[in-house]
């Protein structure tokens, strides 16, 4: 059975909203990985900005001789 009969026998319409549904996830996948990437830019943006606020903790009298 080649394609053009396979195609003829499920219809044209069946095949058809088959390819949208493929192409919705695969558009879905791609959009869901470039907003991984810019939730991962934006993290490591928070962690360079948040870096030079953090001071050491004070040292106690207890601990200094």
């Amino acid at each position: 059975m080649t394609t053009a009969e396979l195609i003829q026998a499920a219809g044209i319409v069946t095949v058809l909203i088959s390819l949208l549904l493929l192409l919705a996830f695969v558009v879905l996948r791609l959009v869901a990985l470039v907003l991984a990437a810019a939730l991962m830019v934006l993290d490591q943006a928070a962690t360079a900005v948040i870096r030079p606020l953090s001071l050491p903790a004070p040292a106690t009298k207890e601990a200094t001789p």
